[in-house]
């Protein structure tokens, strides 16, 4: 017996080589969708079919299993660059490289008769081959619909930061208080700084951009005692606290 052709396998590993140098040497996204979206959809499922020796009985049923295969191995590579910390496009070239180098190696040591073919014989398309194709498609339309409507739904949480405290280099009786806002839009509020409870300074209607930063130094009396100073930030639209920070201002 004559050895089968492995030349499907000689160019799935080509392929895959060739996504490793683009997703090396490129950023260009083009070039690696267009290597890319084989690997994920058939190449590394068809190898592994071939390396496993699973033999399909038409060409539609190899399709299935060889894409089915090659969205398992892209998930398995997910779990696994993750952990390894290497979810990036060179990771996932490696990944589906190394899966599909191995699976044609193993189809390469198998012992196959001249005849092996991956599925035996054409079979016509029947009517619940339609019906579920196009019931895998309504599937995967929806979820990537929920998908894009709840990203769009999503909101990040977006607070604003208050603190207090000494200023660097600076001696005894100075405070610093900050404000930082990361919310969505321009937002205002009344600040007010207390010192044991007795009101010290009071700052109103600051106006606070997203991604603005408000700072000032406050002079504080020296006393003998530890005194307790406290900064409270007030929203100005209904007067209600949102942020609260306290510090310790050493005696003499």
């Amino acid at each position: 017996m004559s050895a089968p052709s492995h030349r499907e396998l000689l160019a799935a590993c080509v392929w895959a080589t060739a996504l490793v140098a683009v997703a090396t040497v490129s950023d260009n996204v083009l070039e690696r969708a267009v290597l890319g979206l084989p690997m994920v959809l058939f190449i590394p499922g068809h190898a592994l079919l071939r390396g496993v020796g699973i033999r399909t009985t038409s060409l539609a049923e190899h399709l299935a299993y060889a894409v089915g295969i090659s969205l398992a191995v892209g998930i398995a590579g997910g779990l696994v660059l993750n952990i390894l910390g290497f979810l990036t496009p060179f990771g996932w070239a490696i990944w589906f490289w190394a899966i599909t180098l191995g699976a044609s190696l193993m189809a390469v040591r198998r012992h196959e008769d001249a005849n092996w073919q991956p599925w035996s014989r054409p079979a016509g398309l029947r009517r619940w081959h339609g019906v579920a194709f196009a019931l895998s498609i309504l599937v995967t339309t929806g979820a990537y619909a929920l998908a894009v409507r709840d990203e769009s739904n999503q909101q990040q949480f977006k607070y604003v930061e208050l603190w207090m405290l000494p200023p660097a280099n600076a001696g005894p009786g100075q405070l610093s208080v900050g404000v930082r806002s990361a919310e969505a839009q321009t937002q205002r509020f009344n600040l007010e700084v207390t010192l044991n409870g007795q009101s010290l300074a009071i700052f109103r209607s600051l106006a606070l951009a997203p991604g603005e930063t408000w700072t000032r130094k406050i002079s504080v009396p020296v006393l003998a005692a530890n005194q307790k100073a406290e900064a409270r930030l007030y929203r100005l639209e209904d007067n209600s606290l949102y942020r609260s920070v306290s510090a310790l201002v050493p005696g003499s």
